[in-house]
This record gives C-alpha cells, structure tokens and sequence, in this order.
C-alpha cells in the first residue's frame, strides 16, 4: 500500500490532500490483469533448413565448344609447327652468315697485320731484393688491346733456394663456334584433344525446405507464429500467427498460403484469412499460364463487427481470354451504422459491376451501379435509391 501525507504546495495556495493505503494492485485494475506481481515469461525461436535431394538441370551447350577444340586443334598443330619451323631456319641463317663474315674478316686482318708484342725488361726490387726475369705479352693481331698469350716472370732471391719459374699463359680467341641444330627435335605438337563425355548441362542443387517458429508465452499474453517454405512437387509457404489472452479484442489469428504448381503450366494460387471478435477477412487469388492460355480470379471478402457499425464487403474479380479477351469485376458493400447518442442510423447497400470484352475490331464496357441507403440524422429521417 502507498501512503502521501497531506502536503501544501510551495509559492502556491494548493493542498494536496493525503493518501493512504492506497493499493496500486486492487486499485488500478492489475490484479484482474494480471496473475501475480512477479510475471514471467517464456520465449522460444526455431529455424531449420532441410536439405533437397533432386537437383535442377540447366542446359548449357559445352559439347558443341569442346567439339569445335577437337575439330580445329590438328589446324592449329601444324600452323605452330610451321611458325617454329620459320623461326628456327631465320636463326640459323643469320648465325652462319655472321660467322662467315667474321672469319673472313680475321683472315684479311691476319695477312696485313703482325702481331704485336709487348716486352718488360728484368729488374731488381729495392729493399726485399728480389730479381724479376724479363717477360712479354703476345697481342691479337685483330685487336691490339686484347692478349693472345702471356708470359709470366720468373722470381729469384739472391742467397736463397727460394725461385718461382716463368709461365706461359695462352687465352682463347674470340670465335664463334659450328652451329649444330638436330632437325629431328624441331617438331612442336599439341596433346592430342580428347572428350571424355557430353558436357550440355549444369546441375544446381534444388531449394530445401525451410521452417520458422516463434512462440511467446506469459501469464497476460501468448503469441505463436509458424512460417515455411516447402519445395516437394509443388514450392508451398505457409504462414500462420495467433494471439491468445484476457481480452477478446486483441485475440486474432492470421493464415496464410501460396501455392506454386508447375504442373501443365504454371499456376500460383493464394489463400489468405483474418479472423477477430470485431473484423474478418479473406482472399483468395488464382493465376495460371499456359502455351495457349492465361486466366486469373480473385475474391475478398471481409465482415466488420463493432457497437456502431456493421459492414460486409464482397469482391470478385475473373479474366480469361480462352476465346475472347474478357474482364468482370463485381463489389457487393453491406452496412448497418447506429449511434444512439447522436440520434443517427444508416443502413444501405452497394452492387457494382463491370465487364470488358475486346476483339480485333471492337471492344466494349458494360458497367452498373445499385445502392440504396435509409437511415435517421438528429431525429431526422431520409432514404435514397
């Protein structure tokens, strides 16, 4: 219980008068809402994924480029083979040909010019007195920078057994050797192209099932709602939620379904319901295509049920164009208002309907209205048709 003593206000002249025992519980109407001070509740969500066995065939025309490999890859071997075949013939040519060149031009060079040589006289080094013999240096008749042979001086220490004899050290020529290509391993080949199977088609794995679930539950309120998308012969989703409690108006359940059928064509039809204490409902669609044919048809209807007003709707709409394109369409509203403190009542009915029809030449429209109404305004009466 709550207890506020009697209190004045400050700066003001207002007394707020004082409370006691006061019982949120009792007092405000919780105790009838809800069961205990100490509410709890239960939460529950479920999703599971199922997997499908059957797979989906997309046809994708491979034999016909693995064929098209087959047929043009014996063209394409010889026209590398001769391609390396030009190539190597090129390279070999120009290598004789330069050696030839070269070898001529050393044969010339050769009788017009000696070789040169170049001489170092002995000598004595001061302080270690070692005696360094004489030696020479051989150049290229063809290039007087570059040394054809060399001979090394000989090193003698006066007194000692120590002595280092004189080489001679002869380098290579500049020459450009006998080219020698065996013809045998100049053949280039492709493997050979071989098609194991018909490759035409792609298989993807098919769309299992999938299932949703969610439930809430607590001394005031339950709530559950189940979802799923199934793939078997036909792809079907479901779709169902409901509430339970103390009050009736926050009562409801909500249902619905959609079903695809590949059978014959294709048809998808659609199921959707709503039931509450104050509002109902329903509808209900069908489409189908086939080679030959399209045709649709959708009925709602829904019903409202409140103290002050009560109305049915009805609504049919069809097409087909199996013989001749063609549309109708017919609303059907029913309502009865009463409002007894304002001294009011209206009650009436509506009819509507419409079809189109069209041919090559011509179309038409038929259209019709009907409604009528009688009520009272403020005591009044009046009616109409």
């Amino acid at each position: 219980p709550l207890t506020i003593p009697k209190m004045k206000l400050p700066y003001t002249a207002l007394t707020i008068p004082s409370v006691k025992d006061f019982s949120i519980w009792e007092e405000t109407g919780l105790k009838e809402f809800l069961k205990t001070t100490k509410p709890s509740f239960d939460l529950n969500v479920k999703i599971q994924y199922k997997k499908n066995k059957d797979t989906h065939s997309i046809a994708v025309p491979l034999g016909v480029f693995c064929k098209f490999i087959s047929q043009n890859v014996n063209s394409l071997d010889s026209y590398l083979e001769s391609i390396s075949d030009n190539a190597l013939d090129f390279l070999t040519t120009s290598y004789n040909k330069a050696k030839i060149k070269l070898d001529k031009y050393k044969a010339e060079k050769s009788l017009n010019t000696l070789p040169g040589t170049f001489q170092n006289p002995g000598y004595i080094i001061p302080v270690v007195n070692i005696e360094v013999s004489p030696f020479s240096v051989e150049m290229l008749p063809l290039y007087p920078v570059i040394p054809k042979a060399i001979n090394t001086p000989s090193f003698t220490i006066p007194g000692s057994d120590f002595y280092v004899p004189s080489y001679t050290l002869v380098l290579p020529s500049l020459e450009l050797p006998e080219l020698h290509i065996p013809r045998k391993l100049l053949k280039l080949s492709l493997p050979d192209f071989e098609e194991l199977s018909a490759i035409n088609n792609i298989f993807i794995p098919a769309m299992g099932n999938i299932t949703y679930d969610f439930s809430f539950k607590s001394s005031v309120i339950t709530l559950n709602t189940n979802a799923g998308l199934y793939n078997q012969s036909d792809i079907v989703a479901h779709f169902l939620s409901s509430s339970s409690l103390a009050i009736d108006a926050l009562q409801y359940k909500l249902e619905g379904t959609s079903r695809l059928t590949r059978k014959r064509g294709l048809k998808l039809a659609t199921a959707l319901s709503l039931s509450n204490k104050f509002v109902e409902g329903s509808h209900d669609s069908t489409i189908s295509f086939t080679k030959k044919n399209v045709e649709a048809s959708a009925t709602t209807t829904a019903k409202v049920h409140i103290p002050v007003l009560r109305m049915n709707f009805k609504q049919e709409l069809t097409g087909n164009p199996k013989s001749k394109p063609a549309v109708s369409s017919s609303i059907e509203l029913k309502y009865d208002f009463n409002y007894p403190k304002l001294f009011s009542t209206a009650k009436g009915a509506i009819d509507h309907k419409l079809s189109l029809e069209s041919l090559t030449s011509y179309f038409s429209i038929e259209s019709s209205t009907k409604a009528d109404i009688k009520g009272v305004v403020l005591s009044r009466e009046y009616s109409g048709t």
